[in-house]
């Protein structure tokens, strides 16, 4: 094994530990804030729960009007958040959703599709629209992806995403267990889970 080879690899695990300390942070500052809130009623339900990526997506779609693409949780300012992108036929939204309360803390519209060209530009446009399609056409939402892939693991998303693989559509969602961050894969057409090795080879998100 050359010198060269070996130090690539040894990049290659600093930045996999990275990310993995990265998410565990992020995922132990959600939990914490949780804990901290103040308990209070929420009807017949008890105390308000602590939110998932699952229903920070449910909330963005629901605040946009939109088919959530990808969400992620992600540290902004100093403070872990739920990033979500919606895509529709007139626009794409970025909804940043509080994991504590649930609650939409801003969205950002980067752009909408209009018959101006300058508004938008041509190739955002054919991808969001291209992102769009596809998720109109599949059996299976970006939710349905997260909880298949939370129930095949037993573990918590914290990123998800639509994804495409030599043409087909996919989900890839990425799970956290036992402080250990499982990729998983979800064919919507024949909703089969499969659990990837963190080095597997990774699928093109529609970013």
């Amino acid at each position: 094994m050359s010198p060269w080879t070996a130090s690539h690899r040894a990049l290659l695990w600093v930045g996999l530990a990275s990310g993995v300390a990265a998410v565990l942070a992020a995922t132990t500052a959600v939990t914490q804030a949780a804990a901290q809130q103040q308990a209070r009623p929420d009807g017949a339900s008890g105390l308000q729960p602590q939110t998932s990526l699952a229903q920070a997506v449910r909330v963005a779609e629901q605040q946009t009007g939109g088919r959530a693409r990808k969400a992620e949780m992600e540290r902004k300012r100093g403070t872990y958040v739920y990033e979500v992108k919606t895509v529709s036929k007139d626009k794409s939204a970025k909804v940043v959703v509080d994991p504590a309360s649930g609650n939409v803390l801003r969205v950002a519209t980067p752009g909408v599709i209009s018959s101006l060209g300058h508004v938008f530009d041509r190739k955002d446009q054919l991808k969001e629209q291209a992102a769009l399609a596809r998720l109109e056409a599949s059996p299976m939402t970006l939710v349905g992806a997260i909880e298949s892939a939370e129930k095949e693991t037993g573990g918590r998303a914290v990123e998800a995403a639509l994804a495409s693989l030599y043409g087909s559509t996919l989900f890839e969602v990425s799970v956290l267990k036992d402080l250990t961050i499982h990729r998983v894969v979800i064919d919507p057409t024949t909703a089969k889970v499969t659990t990837l090795s963190s080095r597997g080879k990774r699928k093109d998100h529609d970013d």
